[in-house]
């Protein structure tokens, strides 16, 4: 169906959330959509959907694409030919090299490592790996070769859509309230009590968590997740942007009632920018 003149699409086919698709009245907000003073928003990333006056967006569907460089978190789910093969959210396949890993006496790997590979990663095991490169056929080579990176276990596993996330300087992250943070450019979160920012470590040491502590990675996972729900960008200012409004707010309000305030606050400022 033909999308009428008043719509405001102006011919782009993929609406971001926050997007205006129309401030003319008579129209109905549909699916993944929210009206506010009587204009049509977007809520999520997709394309417009016009049925009569009904407005909707359909979601756009579409798997993570590595770059060099980049962070991600995986899961192994297979082992052979002195490779892991890791699931990172991507259409290709992502495997790691057996050379392409960390030993902290940094020596040759020996026929013994391989025999024992699962000693260092098994199936099902989360690791945190950088993108080493990409081949011809997509097909993604990772590496661990770093402290910071390798087996990730012990914290709060958060999965958001991938274009969500902000790309900036560090993906390993400490944030105010000490919640250590690996910021996964493929859309996934690890939070814990383990610090991965420094480089005179030899060792990462898993430590008993702190009442403290687990409140704190609590509140920021809620804080995550409210972001994607609401198609906020994900970066360790929007995330701390969270936490200090709360912070500063308590406790007025319970925390539900206080992060839909917030939200509903910056929405607000998104339209009148508009």
């Amino acid at each position: 169906m033909q999308i009428e003149e008043n719509l405001h699409h102006d011919k782009k086919e993929v609406f971001l959330p926050g997007d205006l698709l129309s401030d003319e009245t008579g129209f109905i907000s549909g699916t993944n959509t929210y009206e506010e003073q009587g204009k049509i928003f977007s809520s999520t990333t997709g394309t417009i959907n016009q049925t009569n006056k009904l407005i909707m967006i359909k979601p756009i569907k579409c798997s993570y694409q590595p770059q060099i460089g980049e962070i991600v978190i995986g899961q192994i789910v297979q082992i052979r030919d002195k490779k892991w093969i890791v699931n990172i959210g991507s259409s290709s396949e992502a495997t790691l090299h057996l050379n392409s890993t960390y030993l902290p006496e940094q020596r040759q790997k020996t026929e013994d490592d391989e025999m024992n590979m699962r000693q260092i990663f098994a199936e099902n095991d989360l690791i945190c790996a950088e993108v080493h490169s990409v081949n011809n056929d997509k097909s993604v080579n990772l590496h661990t070769r770093g402290l910071k990176y390798g087996k990730i276990e012990d914290g709060l596993l958060i999965k958001v859509n991938h274009y969500l996330i902000v790309k900036q300087k560090r993906h390993f992250i400490k944030l105010n309230n000490n919640v250590n943070m690996i910021l996964g450019h493929n859309g996934q979160i690890f939070l814990s009590n383990q610090d991965r920012t420094t480089n005179n470590q030899k060792v990462i040491y898993c430590q008993n968590y702190t009442v403290q502590q687990r409140v704190d990675i609590a509140n920021t996972g809620k804080a995550t997740k409210f972001l994607q729900q609401n198609q906020f960008k994900i970066s360790q200012i929007s995330i701390e942007k969270v936490l200090n409004y709360i912070s500063e707010k308590k406790p007025q309000n319970d925390w539900i009632t206080l992060i839909e305030q917030f939200f509903s606050e910056q929405k607000s400022k998104q339209q009148q920018d508009q």
